[in-house]
């Protein structure tokens, strides 16, 4: 049956990444936070130099002036500080970079009463004296978040700040960190996000340090794109942007043009920030690489070094590694700050004041209550990320641009088949099957591979690893149930989630999340036992037809494979669906050649009734 899905000319477009909600900032950067940060305010902010004449404001940046502010003899009100600050930083916009401009979150004003209301504020290039400029998130450069009160929990105001970071960091991917403000009442903190995680400065006070602040917002609209956190990875000329290599690629060196717009991206503030763009060499029409850029743990195994063991053990239908190249570490951005063990955000049932007795910090200098009064200490260090570049062919379409059921069935029986070339041949275990790690090739050639499984990020080399010593990993509403449940990742457990990517697939067609009501909604955002104790449900007979009645009619005629499938990963036992993993040679051999055979018969089926 042929499907309504745009053509593979034209369909390279990245879906818009959805915004991360309260619940996911939280999960993201609790943990991974420092402060107050020993060497904040000279790292960022010493090339700057203030003096006070009077009531003026004299800021200079290498001893140069960039600066005169006619200063008022008394600080305004803690509640009044953003709209006099907006106006008073645009009343000098000839030598800044940028101006800063307000906006309302509806969705927060909407769930907070009057005296809660918060505002965002952000630092926009280029400037602009008009008031109520739309914000653009990729013109941004700095953001802050303002409580005129103390009404709004700390944590809240902290975490709607998060979110306008998060904002800028999609679109800008490339960037490598970024500053932030946050106000709450009197206490003015000033912030840094990047790959690792978010770190302050000591709490300001604005009743008492007014004049020690005000140079210091001032400066932010004086600095260098550099200080800003932004790097120019890609270079752009008369006919685009274009990346420069300083290596060969394909027999190719100087540069490769590169897309505007990512073709993939990872959801996230904290973390690897993964993502990927469409590239081709200059004198041609045809995209055929896929340059991905990535944060990656300095302790995880360079995926190189799998992608290179791929091809020395002849993988069927691997991609081919063509550049690799550490372009940044966030140990080196932060280099100059001391820090220690990250810290997370207090219980909200737990005393304030004896929490702060606990850790010792009444006789903090700062009068002010600010980032070590709300959280508390733990065993965990800064955790390096390196930035990396990789360069791949071929490039393939999303696997959501599928033309045809039987377009689609090829694709997932040639990525198991790849899958099986990596666990036999090189002992490669894949650990993420997702739909954004199988791709869609279109070529007439039909021994090559139709479909390809990329991104070997979370993978592992058996002959190295034990499985027993690893964490969870994986794309969480694809994980199979004994890896929900801390289990040895196992190639059984990879395959499941192929399974589930199908059933993915079939229900969302071409959409972001699952329709309201679909059971697939509750395979995500939650702790692991739950999602594990829900699939377990999902795959037990009653349910799993209940599954199958959420099937589009387009997709009823794949239920004969979606069942049969079934049947392979979860035979009944005592009366249940296993889950376990037979991993003698004969149990491996039989599961991979039965889900091939399953999708080769389901492909025929489909071929005859377009005949």
């Amino acid at each position: 049956m042929p499907m309504n899905h745009p053509s593979p000319a034209t369909d390279f477009s990245s879906p818009p990444i959805l915004a991360m909600d309260d619940d996911e900032i939280f999960q993201n950067i609790d943990g991974r936070m420092h402060g107050p940060m020993s060497g904040f305010i000279d790292k960022y902010f010493g090339r700057f130099q203030h003096t006070y004449q009077g009531s003026i404001l004299e800021l200079r940046k290498d001893e140069r002036i960039c600066g005169r502010y006619t200063v008022p003899s008394a600080a305004p009100l803690p509640n009044s500080f953003l709209p006099w600050f907006s106006d008073f930083a645009t009343c000098e916009l000839d030598n800044a970079r940028g101006s800063w401009h307000t906006f309302s979150d509806n969705k927060v004003a909407e769930e907070k009463s009057a005296c809660d209301y918060s505002v965002g504020f952000a630092l926009h290039m280029p400037t602009s004296s008009v008031s109520g400029v739309k914000i653009q998130w990729d013109c941004v450069q700095v953001v802050g978040q303002f409580h005129p009160n103390d009404y709004l929990p700390y944590q809240d105001g902290l975490i709607q700040l998060c979110r306008s970071a998060h904002e800028v960091f999609i679109s800008q991917p490339t960037r490598l960190f970024l500053h932030g403000l946050y106000m709450r009442s009197s206490l003015v903190e000033l912030w840094v996000f990047d790959r690792s995680g978010i770190f302050c400065s000591k709490a300001f006070d604005l009743r008492n340090d007014f004049a020690e602040f005000l140079p210091i917002a001032l400066s932010y609209q004086h600095m260098t794109d550099q200080d800003l956190g932004k790097r120019d990875i890609f270079k752009t000329g008369n006919d685009g942007n274009f990346f420069l290599l300083d290596g060969i690629v394909d027999g190719l060196s100087g540069k490769l043009h590169v897309e505007r717009h990512p073709i993939a991206a990872r959801q996230s503030l904290v973390g690897t920030g993964t993502t990927c763009y469409r590239a081709k060499k200059p004198d041609s029409h045809d995209w055929n690489y896929a340059l991905k850029l990535k944060w990656q743990w300095a302790r995880d195994r360079p995926e190189n070094e799998l992608l290179n063991l791929a091809k020395d053990k002849c993988v069927w239908g691997a991609v081919s590694l063509k550049y690799y190249k550490e372009l940044e570490t966030t140990a080196n951005l932060r280099r100059g700050l001391r820090w220690g063990t990250q810290r997370k955000f207090l219980d909200p049932s737990i005393d304030d004041k004896q929490n702060k007795i606990e850790e010792g910090l009444q006789e903090t200098t700062s009068s002010v209550d600010g980032f070590l009064q709300y959280t508390k200490g733990t065993n965990n260090f800064f955790q390096n990320r390196i930035l990396i570049c990789t360069i791949t062919s071929p490039l393939g379409r999303p696997l959501r641009s599928f033309q045809s059921l039987v377009e689609l069935l090829q694709v997932f029986r040639d990525a198991v088949m790849c899958h099986r070339s990596l666990y036999y041949d090189a002992k490669i275990l894949h650990r993420d099957i997702s739909p954004g790690n199988i791709i869609i090739l279109d070529h007439q050639n039909a021994e090559q591979p139709k479909g390809l499984l990329i991104d070997l990020d979370s993978a592992i080399n058996l002959d190295e690893t034990s499985e027993a010593e690893l964490g969870v990993t994986g794309t969480m509403p694809f994980m199979a149930i004994g890896v929900l449940r801390n289990e040895p990742h196992t190639y059984r457990h990879d395959l499941e989630s192929f399974f589930y990517v199908l059933i993915w697939m079939i229900i969302t067609d071409d959409t972001e999340s699952p329709p309201e009501g679909s059971r697939l909604r509750h395979w995500s955002n939650d702790d692991w036992d739950s999602l594990a104790a829900r699939k377990t449900l999902d795959m037990n007979d009653q349910r799993f037809q209940e599954l199958l009645s959420e099937f589009g009619s387009q997709f009823c005629s794949l239920k004969p494979l979606v069942e049969k499938l079934h049947q392979l990963l979860f035979p009944l036992r005592d009366g249940t669906a296993w889950t376990g993993t037979d991993g003698t040679l004969d149990a491996v051999g039989k599961l991979y050649e039965g889900m091939i055979a399953a999708f080769e018969e389901a492909i025929t089926s489909e071929s005859q009734i377009l005949m």
